[in-house]
């Protein structure tokens, strides 16, 4: 591609993108769609060669800001059942359409094409869906994560393979440079990585280059020993730790490069749409088979095989919906090198597009859509399997129903504590619950959105309950509550806590109009002598030291 088809290319992507994105952004839609949508239309003006250059460089930027943001299988019974579920799914989808890639005339690369299409997931899309820049709460959430972790490198893993014995012939140097590639990538996130940031200073500009060297570095190394570059753009994210400050510091210095790129993933996606045959809408419609009714059903069974609830393995299941990025790059460097029928090529393309917008609805609609089937008692209860992980004191009421164990969790914790208030912690994050059972008098592991939580929490005789974390699909789901307690919950924004307030929260806590408060109260004491210089510092000096030690608040992430 000319310097001049590659600007021309770039310039008519963004243009076409600013457009729909006006629209998707006034009408409050998600943007994949119409990154989608814009596709066709830059399709009819760009050739494929152009296109399947841009899609590649569009993933490889992607998975690295994927992988930044990455935390790895956290939490030690989360890892191991996320590992479970990930081996027997991918082991039970792959067999089922290995098979059907022969039955159906494939020969035995093209099926192995057609498996890896229908047994990977899309990280990138499912977690630009869930709520990226809150730390990740609800179990389903955190379970998918570490799914998807898992499949990764099972993916990165068939690429290096795809190279070592098949675009060379057998050669092994493919193979033992990509592993060193990570191996060098992990060295250096282990002994380099928080050392070079504290000397930076946490400057974002200087994070920003160093991530764009690191991704840029790793590319090259990986065309140099020939590689996909996929390989190396996740070999430069896992580079980066993913230790609180640093994750957060690192993920703000490259959200540009994400917002970048995102366009250019989708956008050229959607341009590699052709007008299908017959062939090419049947191989497509066993695809989506696999990913939106086979792959989410693995996934519950195995979930509720490992006694997860209902709800966890259902909208687990259905967080894995869609065509993985991974199987899009295999495709399109199988096709390049002349392996892949191009009726294949099309379909899995087609099938991408279908179950990303797929992905986008489910998202929207999947917990309105569990609690229909719970409504017509398609699922058992969960109340009694909640109950045997929780530990709540016969006739607790007038009690304190805390919604997490975080910092702003342990903070109303101690002063429930300091006035001998009864008090139940509720909390989903598997890496909190052995500090809940350290701590905690009365509490119960399980989901704020599930009505099993509040049954063990005896909410029907709870006084007040106090939502720490600043999503608004946990206020509402507390406030539809029907019972006599008072609510504070917290909020994103201004326009979002007046909407709470008006559902009946007593009080609405916003994070940037308390601190905005509490800085003119320090102002004013500073001012009017009520405060001495000495003593303020001593204070902000004390909640730097408590903030340390209670680990990262779930608010929004920077970006």
């Amino acid at each position: 591609m000319s310097e001049f088809e590659f600007i021309a290319a770039l310039t008519l992507i963004f243009v076409v993108a600013a457009a729909l994105l006006l629209l998707a952004t006034h009408y409050s839609l998600p943007t994949v769609p119409f990154y989608l949508l814009a596709g066709v239309a830059v399709g009819l003006f760009v050739d494929e060669g152009q296109l399947l250059d841009l899609a590649q460089w569009g993933i490889a930027f992607l998975v690295f800001a994927f992988a930044v943001e990455l935390d790895p299988l956290e939490g030690g019974g989360l890892r191991r059942d996320s590992t479970i579920v990930s081996v027997v799914q991918l082991l039970v989808t792959g067999l089922i359409m290995y098979g059907v890639g022969l039955g159906i005339g494939l020969d035995g690369l093209n099926a192995l094409y057609f498996t890896l299409a229908a047994t990977l997931s899309s990280s990138l899309v499912a977690l630009s869906l869930l709520e990226r820049r809150i730390r990740l709460r609800s179990l389903h959430e955190r379970m998918a994560e570490s799914i998807h972790f898992v499949e990764d490198v099972v993916a990165i893993g068939t690429i290096l393979l795809l190279s070592a014995f098949v675009y060379t012939e057998g050669s092994l140097l493919a193979l033992a440079t990509g592993v060193a590639l990570i191996g060098a990538a992990l060295l250096f996130r282990q002994f380099l990585f928080d050392r070079f940031v504290t000397a930076a200073e946490s400057d974002v500009e200087i994070l920003m280059l160093t991530g764009v060297s690191l991704i840029i570095g790793f590319i090259a190394l990986a065309e140099l020993v020939g590689v996909s570059i996929v390989v190396g753009a996740f070999a430069a994210g896992l580079a980066v730790a993913s230790e609180y400050p640093h994750d957060v510091e690192m993920v703000d210095a490259i959200g540009y490069l994400e917002d970048f790129f995102t366009p250019i993933f989708f956008i050229t996606l959607g341009a590699l749409v052709s007008i299908p045959t017959v062939e090419t809408l049947g191989i497509g419609a066993l695809l989506l088979f696999a990913v939106f009714v086979l792959n989410p059903m693995v996934t519950y069974l195995v979930l509720r095989w490992r006694e997860y609830d209902s709800r966890t393995a259902t909208l687990t299941g259905y967080n894995l919906d869609q065509v993985s990025e991974f199987a899009l790059i295999i495709a399109i460097e199988a096709l390049v090198a002349g392996l892949l029928v191009p009726e294949l090529f099309d379909a899995i393309v087609l099938a991408a597009i279908v179950t990303m917008f797929g992905s986008t609805v489910t998202e929207r609609y999947a917990e309105a859509g569990f609690q229909r089937l719970v409504e017509l008692d398609v699922f058992e209860s969960d109340t009694e399997r909640v109950r045997e992980r929780s530990q709540v004191r016969d006739g607790l009421e007038d009690h304190v129903i805390v919604t997490g164990y975080d910092r702003e969790g342990q903070q109303v914790v101690e002063a429930c504590e300091s006035i001998d208030q009864s008090y139940v912690v509720l909390e989903s994050d598997p890496t909190r619950e052995e500090a809940v059972k350290d701590h905690c008098e009365n509490y119960v592991l399980g989901d704020v959105m599930t009505t099993s939580t509040w049954t063990v929490a005896n909410a029907e005789e709870a006084g007040l309950i106090v939502g720490t974390v600043a999503r608004e699909s946990w206020a509402e789901q507390i406030l539809a509550l029907d019972i006599d307690a008072d609510i504070m919950v917290r909020a994103v924004d201004v326009e979002s806590g007046a909407d709470l307030l008006e559902q009946g929260a007593l009080f609405v806590a916003i994070p940037d109009e308390l601190a905005a408060e509490r800085l003119k109260n320090q102002v004013e004491a500073v001012l009017t002598g009520e405060v001495s210089r000495e003593e303020l510092r001593e204070q902000g000096e004390e909640r730097l030291e408590r903030a340390v030690e209670y680990g990262p608040s779930d608010v929004q992430r920077l970006r």
